[in-house]
């Protein structure tokens, strides 16, 4: 019976060994997955950070071309401000004042676009946004009914050439 008895001691004992044995291995593996988890995170980080600076630099690049592009539209809205603003001289003149004054603001605005950073530009931008969101929106309303007016004067009346034909072909039929 000893023999029995000891023979499911060294049993036993085997088997505690064999589960502290697993149990140093899992932690010891655990350890190596963690340490190769950080490492993959912080390559990873450094990599994103760095994709990250490229297109920040590439985007800048890009408005930095295209700042010269944007001043001109902003010089060209403001020229029809301007053209506008003379249209509302004769019916509403308070009105024309007051489109005079955002086209010489867009004509300062071009020009500052102009003569500055991108970062700053879009820095200030949205300072300004968030100090006066009433005015950015008065103002966007006042060059959209400002643009609507002009492209309606300055559109060709091809709706009365139309009328006309369609008598004329009326006439001849």
């Amino acid at each position: 019976m000893s023999d029995i008895h000891t023979r499911s001691d060294d049993i036993g004992g085997k088997a505690s060994d064999m589960v502290r044995d697993f149990t140093s291995q899992a932690e010891g593996l655990k350890d190596r997955a963690a340490d190769a988890f950080s490492q993959n995170a912080a390559q990873l980080k450094d990599s994103g950070a760095g994709i990250a600076q490229s297109a920040t630099r590439k985007v800048e690049d890009v408005l930095t071309s295209q700042k010269a592009v944007g001043a001109d539209y902003i010089a060209s809205l403001a020229q029809a401000a301007e053209r506008a603003a003379n249209q509302f001289d004769d019916d509403l003149p308070q009105a024309a004042q007051y489109i005079r004054q955002a086209s010489h603001t867009m004509s300062n605005v071009a020009d500052n676009i102009r003569n500055r950073e991108v970062r700053d530009l879009v820095s200030e931008v949205t300072d300004f946004a968030r100090r006066q969101p009433t005015l950015m929106f008065g103002g966007a309303m006042l060059l959209g009914f400002a643009a609507l007016r002009f492209l309606k004067s300055s559109a060709p009346a091809s709706g009365s050439m139309e009328s006309n034909d369609r008598f004329d072909g009326g006439m001849q039929s």
